[in-house]
C-alpha cells in the first residue's frame, strides 16, 4: 500500500530538521515506557537490547547507564550522530552502539542476537500494517528464544485520533507528523509468533498522548510448531 500524500524520504528530512533544531525534542528524561521496560528487563535478566527508533537517545542512555548493552537504530542521521557524540562524552561507547537504519528494511543482525527489543512510538509512524508486520517478524528473528519485545504506539483513545489528513489504515498527517493509530484488535493481530504478556494504556507528555504499551515474548510461529 502506498500512503496517499506522504513520502518517507520527506519524513526522514523532516525528522533530521526537527532533531537539528532542538537537541532534546522529546525532553531530557527517559520515557515512562522505558522506565517500565527497564524494571522488566532487570527481572528477566536481560543484558542486550536492540532499540528501534532511538531518536536523540533519552531511553538509550537509561538502559546503558543501568548496565545494558544497547544497539540503537534510527533512520535520522542527525539523531544517530547526536547519540554517538553523547555516548563519547559520557564515556559509555562500550555500552551504546548507534547506527543508521530504516526499519522497513531487514535488520542487519544474525538470528537470535539480542535478549530484548525496545521501541517507543516508532511503530506508530509512517508505516503500513504490512510493514509493521514485517518489522515484528524481523524482531522475532533477531531475538533469542524467549526474548522480550516491548513497544509503545499511539492508541485509538488518543485525542488526535481521526484528526488531520487521513492517509488510510488509521494513519493521519497531523502538523507535518505522520501517525499510525492502533486499536487493541490490531495489536493482537500483529502479535503472531509471540506470547502477548501485557497490554496496557498510559498517558505521556503535556498533550497528553494516549499510548498502548505492549509486552511480547518470543514464541514459535504456528507453522514452526507443526510436526
Amino acid at each position: 500500500m502506498k500512503l496517499e500524500g506522504s513520502s518517507k524520504p520527506e519524513q526522514i528530512s523532516h525528522w533530521n530538521e526537527v532533531f537539528a533544531k532542538k537537541p532534546s525534542f522529546f525532553g531530557e528524561e527517559p520515557s515512562d515506557c522505558a522506565q517500565s521496560a527497564l524494571a522488566l528487563f532487570r527481572k528477566d535478566g536481560i543484558r542486550s537490547v536492540l532499540e528501534l527508533g532511538c531518536g536523540q537517545g533519552r531511553d538509550t542512555f537509561l538502559f546503558a547507564r543501568n548496565g545494558l548493552a544497547v544497539t540503537a537504530l534510527d533512520y535520522s542521521e542527525t539523531a544517530v550522530s547526536f547519540v554517538q557524540e553523547k555516548a563519547k562524552t559520557a564515556e559509555i561507547t562500550d555500552r551504546v552502539h548507534a547506527q543508521i537504519h530504516n526499519v522497513s528494511k531487514p535488520l542487519p543482525f544474525p538470528d537470535n542476537s539480542f535478549d530484548a527489543c525496545f521501541s517507543h512510538m516508532l511503530l506508530c509512524m509512517e508505516l503500513t500494517i504490512a510493514e509493521i508486520g514485517f518489522i515484528l517478524h524481523e524482531t522475532h528473528r533477531i531475538l533469542k528464544p524467549g526474548g522480550l519485545m516491548v513497544y509503545s504506539v499511539r492508541s485509538n483513545f488518543d485525542r488526535h485520533y481521526r484528526t488531520g489528513n487521513n492517509l488510510g489504515e488509521d494513519i493521519y498527517e497531523i502538523g507535518g507528523f505522520i501517525i499510525h493509530f492502533f486499536t487493541e484488535e490490531k495489536i493482537r493481530m500483529l502479535a503472531k509468533g509471540y506470547d502477548l504478556l501485557e497490554l496496557e494504556r498510559l498517558e505521556e507528555g503535556s498533550l497528553p498522548r494516549d499510548l498502548f504499551v505492549v509486552t511480547l515474548r518470543k514464541a514459535a510461529y504456528p507453522e514452526e510448531g507443526k510436526s
